[in-house]
């Protein structure tokens, strides 16, 4: 898939929207990317989210032990995504079990087995496999009473418990940026890299419900938006 990219960019220029554009191969680095390509970050591998994603899981079940983490192999970001999600977890006393996703369109029998396998909680990191089918990835987990959490927030309004990550609206309109530069002269060579910046904690109370759980005042406190 890089080598199709590296191949096209070299006569059109490309704004990318990328999970971890340095670990892909896309460009050099954020702040000089280099070639043909530059655009917005989603921060995955980055910044700690995978981490930060596990202690917010945490928060809302205190009891938890055992955290399930589905992702897809292929997917460059996320050995680093895994190392966080590990550490967070060592530090809180809980065991991270991984769930490898072969393919988004055949999401149940993973979620199934999580639910077999009788962990509290699962963190669903973000691949084009499972960003595909988030409606219904959430439906799944809703059937099979998994609490979830996810950057995307279309898992949780679909049926998961919480999702904290970048804000897609605000970065895809960001991506408008690059194009006006570009279409003006610029080179995306010499337009560094931008990181999303806004991150948001969105709470899907109707979940917590259904699943007989009590979501914690500070977590409500901290919620951009509380879907009920």
């Amino acid at each position: 898939m890089v080598r199709d990219v590296e191949r096209l960019t070299t006569t059109i220029p490309v704004v990318m929207l990328a999970g971890d554009p340095v670990g892909s191969g896309l460009v050099t680095s954020l702040a000089r990317p280099g070639g043909n390509i530059t655009g917005v970050s989603m921060m995955q591998g980055l910044e700690g989210l995978a981490g930060k994603r596990i202690e917010l899981l945490k928060d809302a079940l205190p009891n938890a032990t055992r955290i399930g983490l589905m992702f897809w192999p292929g997917n460059p970001a996320m050995a680093a995504s895994l190392v966080q999600a590990e550490e967070v977890a060592n530090r809180l006393d809980m065991v991270i079990r991984p769930f490898p996703v072969q393919r988004g369109d055949e999401l149940e029998a993973p979620v199934s087995a999580v639910a077999r396998e009788g962990v509290d909680g699962v963190d669903i990191e973000p691949s084009f496999l499972l960003t595909s089918y988030p409606r219904e990835t959430g439906e799944l987990l809703l059937k099979y009473r998994v609490p979830a959490v996810s950057e995307l927030r279309r898992i949780a309004e679909s049926g998961g418990l919480l999702s904290y990550g970048p804000n897609l609206f605000d970065t895809t309109r960001r991506m408008a940026y690059f194009v006006d530069r570009i279409l003006k002269g610029a080179k995306p060579a010499d337009l560094p890299v931008e990181q999303a910046s806004k991150l948001e904690l969105v709470v899907n109370l109707n979940t917590a419900r259904a699943l007989g759980l009590t979501i914690p005042p500070l977590i409500l406190a901290r919620a951009d938006e509380v879907i009920e």
